[in-house]
């Protein structure tokens, strides 16, 4: 049954899936790589995990005994674990007390999907890559498998989502936010748009757009904020936000930094902040901070606003700053104050 005649079942999976994300589990999805050299991942897995092949880019296939080998090691291979001899093997690693919940329920997930669907998703995953071996290698056939396993299709579709399948990144990298939180949000789009697609929602290059409101926020915070994203966006619509799943596939790019500081410190009317523990100790977050301060220095103060979702110190608020306090105040009333406070800047 294709995407479209399951509206009932994704909103049972959407409610499940947030009724999970609201109990901030301790549970981690995170991608390794191995090639012929072994595993570029070198620390103890937390306990209990889960560990699945996603995808193989097998390698180039040209004369006749470079098809003999594939047969071969097919026959010789552990197929839950992949075809032997594949140059690049892509693995998912979840993590924590919860796993085995996330592996259920991203099962049932996976399972929406029609064969077409999966035969989109699995193409997808690993086009990046067969497209640049045929254009380097254009006598020889590059040969890829995914792996037909719900909870990998579901997984794969989650990385498909967030452009995060290229392969050229060959280094183990966590995922954020955790799987929960990310399905939710997947299946929010799913239940919207009932399509296999992108997060990106950006009708123009990035590099373009001047914005009317720039997000400010630590990941931890995105099942929070994603909705705040979305009641702002049915007031402004497109490329009216700087939120970065709506440009995540335009974000994967080298000198992210020196970006993401003109698009805070020059191309947006207002920036908003969302300030908690977590926020501190971003990394990202405390790019975007080293912006914002710049505009409070400048004296442009009237273009930041703080929100906060506790009373964590953060260098350069005081006592006397303002803020919308979160614990407080709920999505909606968040949303109609920060589009209050834009009206004003107008």
């Amino acid at each position: 049954m294709s995407l479209k005649n399951q509206s009932v079942e994704i909103q049972r999976l959407l409610n499940a899936f947030e009724d999970e994300a609201s109990k901030f589990h301790d549970i981690s999805l995170s991608t390794y790589f191995l090639t012929q050299n072994g595993a570029n991942i070198d620390r103890k897995f937390i306990s209990p995990n889960h560990t699945i092949m996603l995808w193989q880019y097998y390698g180039r296939i040209g004369p006749e005994n470079d098809a003999a080998t594939l047969m071969n090691n097919l026959k010789e291979s552990e197929l839950k674990w992949g075809l032997k001899g594949a140059e690049l093997s892509c693995f998912a690693l979840i993590e924590g007390e919860k796993s085995g919940l996330f592996v259920r329920m991203a099962q049932r997930a996976g399972s929406l999907f029609d064969q077409d669907e999966v035969g989109t998703i699995n193409l997808r995953v690993v086009d990046e890559i067969l497209q640049y071996e045929r254009a380097a290698y254009p006598s020889v056939k590059p040969t890829a498998v995914t792996n037909s396993n719900p909870l990998a299709i579901w997984i794969n579709f989650l990385l498909y989502h967030l452009s995060l399948t290229n392969p050229g990144r060959e280094q183990a990298q966590k995922i954020e936010p955790d799987p929960f939180v990310l399905s939710m949000l997947t299946l929010e789009r799913l239940a919207e748009d009932r399509a296999v697609g992108k997060v990106d929602r950006s009708t123009q290059s990035l590099g373009e757009v001047n914005f009317k409101i720039a997000i400010s926020f630590p990941g931890e915070k995105r099942a929070y904020v994603s909705k705040v994203v979305d009641a702002l966006r049915k007031a402004l619509g497109p490329d009216a936000i700087f939120y970065d799943y709506d440009y995540q596939a335009q974000l994967a790019r080298p000198n992210l930094d020196a970006l993401l500081q003109d698009i805070y410190r020059n191309r947006s009317q207002l920036i908003v902040a969302f300030l908690c523990a977590e926020y501190g100790k971003a990394e990202w977050c405390g790019l975007e901070w080293r912006a914002i301060r710049d505009i409070i220095k400048s004296k442009a103060d009237d273009r930041v606003m703080i929100v906060r979702f506790d009373d964590t110190p953060i260098d350069g608020v005081l006592s006397i700053d303002g803020f919308v306090d979160a614990r407080v105040f709920g999505i909606d009333d968040v949303s109609r104050f920060i589009l209050q406070r834009l009206n004003s800047l107008s």
